[in-house]
């Protein structure tokens, strides 16, 4: 069989890798001069950005740790500690371990009172039934109850622990406010935080994008190649890009919910377009400060995450890189991400939003000289937000699809490197079937 993948994202490269494996002819599409999506590598003056994601979470990525070991590569991963500092309104700090959620309970500001609740809520979503796995949209949609995570958060576990655990963590991971988020997809996380180690390939996540294609022939990776459209070819399809025919057996998209939408809107119902379209995005931004020399080589912590019950806050979180991923900074050299909560960015220019990032930096680590430079990854759709209802409504459109076809993105469970690996693994074994 040969299947035309259109998107080279995680999703796109395991759906690409999982074809091949199975003894399929696999042709690769992307509309960028590079693969890797929101996970690629952009590389300047020396340094090493990662455009997007930042860590792998361990055995909570289990169809990402499984295909590592099976390319050999698991070995190669770099572990990351990951101290933290949450940092108070008032400059108080607090030590945390970002990779170890148990460390949040030790936070001086959460009375017993709120100790006991968070232990209490754990047990109980310990024993209780969620998503075996997180990044299954099918399973998170039969647990949608339509709660947001806001509400859930302060009546189990009290408006401290909220503004000290769940929304520092929460903040970093996905930068919107809690009250936008469905509750499945943290409950199964907490579920299985014991399992989570941080750690990330020696070049970056997007190596994972490089090491998912190295045994796929040049000749049929295509980059800076959009696809137009597609068309029904009798049993099969054609795809139409860069002028060119391409005839094919089946399909795969992995790319935006709202590209694949447009794509295949002559194909489907207007229900199903509706629902891909109906996919919540969120404007998103994170700051990369590059410094020839590490103005803080003796900081005690990688990362800082502001807490407070002032309100929003524009940072949910700022990290040197140089200490999770060393290789992404030259020999002496010091990299910082700040990366941005999604309300505040509305009414902030590219500029404010570079000088509140260095700003953020003076008051997390301490004075610094002037920056290399300063990089703005600023997305308009950056991020896929599962709102209440998100599960269920996206996990309905795969028995809407025609024949031969098959949608992958983290979109259909929560953002995230995982998310794509497992859903571009589950619709190349599809097609298999």
């Amino acid at each position: 069989m040969k299947v035309i993948v259109v998107g080279g994202g995680p999703a796109g490269c395991a759906a690409a890798y999982t074809l091949l494996k199975e003894g399929h002819e696999a042709v690769l599409f992307e509309a960028s001069d590079s693969i890797g999506g929101r996970t690629k590598q952009l590389h300047r003056e020396g340094f090493n950005l990662g455009t997007g994601a930042l860590f792998l979470m361990g055995g909570i990525y289990p169809r990402t740790m499984a295909l590592l070991r099976e390319m050999g590569h698991i070995k190669k991963l770099v572990p990351w500690k990951s101290t933290t500092e949450l940092m108070d309104d008032d400059d108080s700090r607090y030590p945390v371990q970002l990779g170890k959620f148990s460390s949040f309970a030790k936070v001086p500001t959460l009375k017993l009172i709120d100790k006991l609740r968070l232990l209490t809520t754990g047990i109980k979503l310990f024993f209780s039934r969620t998503a075996k796995n997180p990044f299954n949209g099918s399973q998170l949609a039969a647990y949608d109850r339509g709660e947001n995570l806001e509400d859930w958060t302060r009546n189990n576990l009290g408006s401290r622990t909220y503004e000290y655990v769940m929304r520092p963590i929460m903040d970093f991971l996905y930068a919107v406010p809690l009250r936008e988020l469905s509750t499945p997809f943290p409950k199964a996380l907490v579920r299985q935080a014991h399992k989570i180690s941080l750690s990330t390939p020696p070049e970056g996540i997007g190596q994972i994008n490089d090491w998912l294609l190295e045994n796929m022939s040049s000749d049929d990776v295509h980059l800076s190649a959009p696809v137009d459209h597609l068309a029904r070819d009798g049993a099969g399809w054609k795809v139409f890009a860069n002028g060119n025919v391409h005839q094919c057996d089946a399909v795969i998209i992995a790319t935006e919910a709202f590209i694949a939408a447009k794509l295949l809107k002559e194909f489907i119902s207007i229900d199903a377009y509706q629902r891909l379209m109906g996919t919540h995005y969120t404007e998103y931004a994170h700051v990369a400060i590059a410094y020839d020399e590490d103005p803080w080589p003796d900081y005690p912590v990688d990362a800082v995450l502001p807490v407070g019950v002032d309100g929003e806050r524009d940072v949910g979180a700022m990290v040197l890189h140089g200490r999770r991923q060393p290789a992404s900074v030259p020999d002496g050299g010091q990299l910082v991400g700040v990366y941005f909560n999604t309300p505040p960015l509305a009414n902030m220019s590219d500029e404010e939003i570079k000088n509140r990032a260095i700003e953020q930096v003076h008051d997390a680590f301490g004075e610094a000289p002037r920056p290399r430079f300063v990089h703005l990854f600023r997305y308009e759709k950056g991020l896929t937000i599962a709102k209440p209802g998100h599960y269920g409504s996206l996990d309905k459109v795969h028995d809407l699809l025609p024949p031969n076809i098959r949608l992958a993105g983290d979109y259909f469970s929560q953002a995230g490197v995982e998310a794509a690996i497992y859903s571009g693994e589950h619709a190349a074994k599809s097609l298999s079937k």
